[in-house]
């Protein structure tokens, strides 16, 4: 028969699980990291019915120093005080478990010298104790802390371990995968300066649908479009702007790509829409398959080669 400690156990496991899927959902959603972090403490703090008080820093890219994450029942005195902390031997609790990669405990602030140079202002707070866990990356690298301070000397239970089992490792994903999604988004946003500069336009084109999408807009200038008209799809492209006489030479391109699974490559003339000029446009691109059963893509750029043309042609006149 279950025990009344065991149906409470499992019903106290069954709600992190509830809370941990909730900040992942809310994570996926593309909310602010910090509003995750902060689901994912008051989980923590939920389930601990007022026995410790969670913490979550986030090792700073220099790889040195913690930042604040998500600490809501933690006084803003304090959070405000260790944000930016240096980690390193004896820097706390938190500071000590990120410079070592392994979990510290303090029974008593106190006391232990590794609180030796903070524990006035913890004390100041009403903290007493104080366990610290590094969350990790896949590749085993830290990404941050996770801490229970408790309001008299103590130390952690097997419940707060379980907790900070399932809590930390969450937090590891969510944190990782937003910084992922900060570094490609610079990318992102690298590579569309560049290609603006350059006067380069980048397209995908879903074959199949004739969807096609601009990831910056200089195809509206190169077309000679407003950027309220959307991107133009290959049909429109044939039959509004493409030259009568290049249209065989871009459906033979197309086909031949698509066929060998290999690079698309058209030069050809269009007819911009805002003044009626004749310009000569490049089309580079890679024929794969798009995600979600969606059928062949093509990824690529385009630019305008007007005075490379003319100038060809005029040394060889």
């Amino acid at each position: 028969m279950m025990s009344f400690r065991d149906g409470a156990g499992s019903a106290r496991s069954s709600l992190l699980l509830a809370g941990q899927n909730q900040a992942l959902q809310l994570a996926l959603s593309g909310a602010p990291l910090a509003q995750v972090l902060d689901l994912l403490v008051q989980t923590a703090e939920t389930q601990s019915d007022g026995s410790f008080l969670g913490s979550i820093l986030l090792l700073d890219e220099d790889g040195r120093h913690l930042r604040h994450g998500a600490a809501p029942s933690l006084p803003a005195a304090y959070n405000e005080a260790i944000d930016g902390i240096a980690i390193g031997p004896g820097v706390g609790s938190c500071g000590t478990a990120a410079h070592f990669g392994h979990a510290i405990v303090v029974i008593d602030i106190e006391t232990d010298p590794l609180w030796a140079a903070f524990k006035d202002l913890a004390l100041a707070h009403g903290l007493r104790a104080c366990w610290s866990t590094p969350f990790l990356s896949k590749d085993g690298s830290v990404l941050g802390t996770l801490a229970l301070y408790y309001r008299q000397p103590r130390g952690p239970s097997e419940n707060d371990r379980e907790t900070v089992k399932l809590i930390g490792s969450t937090a590891g994903l969510v944190v990782e995968n937003a910084r992922l999604y900060e570094k490609l988004k610079d990318l992102n946003k690298r590579a569309r300066l560049a290609a603006d500069a350059g006067g380069l336009g980048f397209f995908t084109w879903e074959i199949a649908s004739d969807i096609v999408t601009w990831q910056n807009d200089r195809p509206y200038a190169l077309f000679g479009i407003d950027p309220s008209e959307g991107p133009i799809n290959a049909s429109r492209f044939v039959e509004e702007f493409l030259h009568p006489d290049d249209r065989e030479v871009f459906a033979r391109s197309v086909a031949g790509a698509v066929e060998g699974r290999t690079a698309f490559h058209f030069e050809g003339r269009i007819h911009r829409k805002s003044d009626g000029g004749l310009r000569w446009v490049e089309i580079k691109g890679q024929v794969d398959e798009a995600p979600g059963h969606k059928g062949l893509r093509v990824v690529g750029i385009t630019a305008d080669v007007t005075q490379r043309r003319e100038a060809a042609t005029q040394r060889t006149a």
